[in-house]
């Protein structure tokens, strides 16, 4: 089960939880270092989120402009093969344009095979439920070169935009996540708590089990914390308007 939804909320606890941090001066010093660390935050987060924003609208442009020029080619080159046989000057002419029409068309081919190899490159290091949206995308990226003569370089770039507009989707927002995992020797209902693709706190349903997840290639890495546990499962009783709105200390560290 995953539940998406806007950070307002948590930042709502923050702010009663800064009121009552007024009760003594050491309280204040400590809230006024969590706030800090929290602006630090939302302005990474931001600044993550308006570079990203950059980088997509400059790979859309690219892709337009690379969607144009496939277009344009497939034509000349068609135009080219029925003009062929007119005359041998002309025809000659033509040859000779056909191969640097097909060598533009070569390059073309390889940004956008680097592109898909960059794609596939990162869905490894997404959570589950995320690869599992990507799927039918993932799936139909051409495996190989003669997959991809099969496939019209415009479809193959449209795949690739359909899984960047999902993982956007998913690292702009906060996810919350049900699932059995494997704890100990023993599989347990587990709520998943996903900032972005940056990091995920997880814990059970009894509060006794608990940690930080960071993102890895094949599967994210997995760190005990079971002293956290009350601490995660207050924030996503928060995020789920199950808990008083409230401020909820939790560690992160982006690389």
């Amino acid at each position: 089960m995953t539940k998406i939804k806007v950070l307002p909320l948590i930042a709502a606890g923050i702010a009663l939880a800064s009121c009552s941090a007024l009760i003594s001066a050491p309280e204040l010093g400590q809230t006024r270092a969590t706030l800090k660390e929290w602006v630090e935050l939302k302005k990474l987060v931001s600044e993550e989120k308006s570079r990203w924003t950059v980088e997509k609208q400059t790979l859309n442009e690219s892709i337009d402009l690379l969607t144009q020029e496939i277009e344009k080619l497939d034509e000349q080159i068609v135009s080219m093969q029925e003009e062929a046989d007119a005359a041998q000057l002309e025809r000659q002419s033509l040859n000779n344009e056909d191969d640097e029409l097909r060598a533009a068309a070569a390059v073309v081919k390889q940004i956008a095979s680097d592109l898909e190899s960059q794609v596939i490159g990162l869905v490894d290091y997404f959570p589950e439920s995320l690869k599992d949206k990507l799927k039918l995308l993932t799936e139909r990226i051409p495996k190989n070169a003669k997959a991809a003569d099969s496939i019209g370089l415009s479809t193959r770039l449209q795949y690739v935009i359909g899984i960047l507009s999902e993982i956007e989707k998913f690292n702009k927002q906060i996810t919350v996540e049900e699932t059995m995992q494997q704890i100990g020797d023993s599989d347990v209902a587990v709520k998943t708590l996903y900032i972005g693709l940056a990091v995920a706190y997880y814990v059970d349903g009894t509060r006794t089990q608990a940690g930080i997840l960071r993102p890895a290639k094949g599967g994210w890495e997995k760190e005990r914390r079971d002293e956290m546990a009350e601490q995660i499962a207050t924030a996503i009783g928060v995020y789920e308007r199950e808990e008083t709105a409230q401020f909820v200390n939790l560690p992160i560290n982006v690389n």
